[in-house]
């Protein structure tokens, strides 16, 4: 998949008006979304780092007819309460009122049961009603025949529907079923 950066924005105003379909990718401060960005680009075109938190502003990355919008993550603990407020409320605001946003993939680590954080973002993402993807991330950190058990776990800690692809930005475990899910989002109506 080709990903370019297209640009880095906090403000509502400030976020870019393409016309494309936007999928967002969720999840917890250190559940690896820049990492599945670059699996997917299949470069380095977003910055990771060991620390977790790192990602304050939404990045939009633009390829194949669609934007990926690199969130950042929730639950991170070292902020200020000031700062864990404001970027909620910017998660809030981008979830609950962006146009563009046809569809969500919720980055889950598979070594860990949900937090109530994962529980809340799932919840809410389920009730816009864009498709959804669960993924469930570091699936190279746990033996393979662990990982239904882990699904099944999750699945029901979450009181989730939504279709799960395992996930590992290290060997690439599932990254053709995650093409196919942003593949199919540049037919849903926008808006």
């Amino acid at each position: 998949m080709r990903l370019r950066f297209l640009q880095s924005a906090m403000a509502f105003e400030s976020w870019p008006v393409t016309g494309m379909r936007e999928v967002a990718l969720f999840g917890r401060s250190n559940a690896g979304k820049s990492s599945l960005i670059n699996a997917l680009a299949g470069a380095k075109v977003a910055r990771t780092s060991r620390d977790p938190g790192r990602t304050r502003t939404l990045n939009f990355y633009a390829g194949d007819g669609v934007l990926l919008v690199d969130l950042p993550g929730y639950g991170y603990a070292h902020m200020s309460k000031e700062q864990q407020r404001r970027q909620t409320a910017l998660l809030e605001r981008y979830a609950q009122r962006r146009e563009a946003l046809c569809a969500a993939v919720q980055l889950v680590d598979i070594r860990h049961r949900p937090s109530e954080l994962d529980i809340v973002w799932h919840e809410l993402l389920k009730r816009r009603g864009d498709p959804l993807l669960l993924l469930l991330g570091k699936a190279d950190q746990v033996g393979r025949g662990s990982w239904r058990s882990r699904e099944k776990e999750i699945v029901e800690t979450l009181g989730s529907d939504a279709p799960v692809v395992f996930w590992s930005a290290r060997t690439l475990e599932g990254r053709q079923a995650i093409e196919s899910f942003i593949a199919t989002i540049r037919q849903v109506p926008m808006g």
